[in-house]
């Protein structure tokens, strides 16, 4: 049954890399022919669009969509991967909401991006984040990247305890919907607002939940492979 289905709308779950996702489909839809239109980051959740056999070479279109994503962004605190892949360092000078608030449209439009050293961006034929895990820096400036961010619609902002280098922490979290264009860093986000108020910031929570007309609502996670309705 599985040689019909030629995209697939799947739920990344957390700590799956992109590329497990890929690797494990290729075994159970028994097909060389398949790849994905565009990464998650490991500790990202949400949609993930899968392409098999022929539709592999609509991959340009599908990376082009619109992205929508649900995010949490702490001030305060920061890591090197601007996530939570390791336990962060408090740098205080916690915003307030009013500061927030006032800060979000500055964002949203043509922005340029901070590119994380932690990314799949290369540099010299090297991906940023193999030259990053070996403490090493590129021989030459990561420019800026431009991306389109439509909408930064706030959902919440509460203070939350979180566990730091320093010990436990009281930081700020803007809790927002972000709908934007293919290539924008969600983590640059956090990191570019949080420097705009001088201090660190970082993602503690991402969720796609839209790639073009693709919705968290049908995506289906890989346990649900076995069933004969996918």
């Amino acid at each position: 049954m599985y040689n019909i289905l030629v995209i697939l709308n799947i739920y990344k779950e957390k700590n799956w890399t992109s590329f497990d996702v890929v690797a494990k489909l290729r075994g159970v839809l028994k097909t060389k022919r398949i790849g994905h239109a565009g990464t998650l980051d490991p500790l990202a959740e949400g949609v993930l669009i899968i392409l098999t056999d022929a539709d592999t070479k609509k991959q340009d279109f599908f990376m082009k969509q619109v992205k929508e994503y649900e995010a949490e962004i702490a001030f305060g605190i920061t890591t090197p991967t601007w996530d939570l892949e390791i336990t962060p360092d408090f740098v205080g000078n916690i915003p307030s909401e009013k500061q927030v608030d006032e800060l979000i449209p500055n964002f949203i439009g043509e922005i340029e991006q901070t590119i994380p050293m932690y990314s799949a961006k290369r540099v010299d034929g090297k991906h940023l984040y193999e030259l990053a895990r070996k403490g090493l820096e590129p021989t030459k400036p990561v420019a800026k990247k431009k991306v389109v961010v439509h909408n930064i619609e706030k959902l919440g902002f509460v203070s939350q305890t979180i566990v730091t280098t320093q010990g436990e922490k009281q930081v700020n979290i803007l809790q927002c919907r972000v709908t934007c264009s293919s290539g924008t860093y969600v983590r640059s986000l956090a990191f570019d607002m949080a420097n705009k108020l001088g201090t660190g910031g970082m993602l503690v929570k991402l969720l796609r939940t839209k790639v073009g007309e693709f919705t968290i609502a049908d995506a289906k996670k890989l346990t649900a492979l076995a069933q004969p309705e996918l």
